[in-house]
């Protein structure tokens, strides 16, 4: 069997003397593993590196099995990636989050866009906190657990959209929330008002932050090899590097 895509190098391990083991998530065949023979030599050594963008083309006798892959550099990544902190933070999360929880062999098209728009282009660090806060919400969607901040889950309105229901994982108005403040969560206003022209703020960037650590936590439950506590301590260490 065979197919052929484009794929995000998620992460490469050595196995045996000249080969790896590479992790990549693909338009159309989801995320996958798969073995390259020869990858550390002086021709495939610099396409084999975290963040890189491939053509891959697989091979198998069957489809269950592992498989080997040829690749082919369509974008090198890695450098740019590598430049900034906060870009290499940023996308060392994205590969875990896509490692730990994207099954393999399924289709998560719309993330695979949301994540390459996640990790290229120049941007400030409040603009790619604010891009890694919408990937992670593009994740909950993606798996199934999308949260619906359009409209006020009591009044149906579309307005003064300042918190979400840990409990239903719908947006609130300001005035429907009257009472309740306390036990909700806060809704950022880059998420509760997309046309807002308000400059981004510390706090804000946090309240995105503090929203889908929540229901990460609450809808995806914990699995082999994922540190939860770890993970966001370190995921909200960030937030540390745009108060510098």
């Amino acid at each position: 069997m065979q197919w052929q895509g484009e794929g995000l190098l998620l992460d490469a391990r050595a196995y045996g003397e000249t080969s790896a083991l590479i992790n990549v998530f693909t338009v159309s065949f989801g995320r996958r593993v798969g073995l390259v023979r020869g990858a550390f030599n002086k021709k495939s050594k610099s396409v084999i590196q975290p963040g890189n963008q491939l053509f891959l083309t697989w091979n198998s006798r069957f489809e269950e099995s592992l498989g080997t892959f040829k690749v082919e550099l369509i974008k090198s990544r890695y450098h740019i990636i590598s430049e900034e902190r906060i870009g290499l933070e940023i996308f060392n999360l994205i590969c875990v989050l896509c490692s730990s929880f994207l099954p393999e062999r399924v289709d998560f098209d719309d993330l695979y866009h949301q994540t390459i728009m996640c990790v290229e282009g120049e941007h400030s660090i409040k603009e790619k906190l604010k891009r890694y806060v919408e990937w992670e919400l593009q994740l909950l969607t993606s798996l199934g657990f999308g949260l619906d901040l359009a409209k006020c889950v009591v009044s149906g309105s579309k307005k003064d959209l300042k918190f979400v229901s840990p409990k239903s994982g719908c947006a609130v108005s300001s005035k429907s929330s009257i009472g309740w403040e306390k036990k909700l969560l806060v809704l950022p206003d880059f998420l509760g008002n997309r046309k807002s022209e308000k400059i981004l703020s510390i706090a804000d960037l946090e309240n995105g932050l503090k929203l889908t650590e929540y229901f990460i936590k609450k809808y995806l439950h914990p699995v082999k090899g994922f540190q939860t506590d770890h993970f966001f301590r370190l995921r909200n260490r960030i937030l540390l590097l745009n108060k510098l």
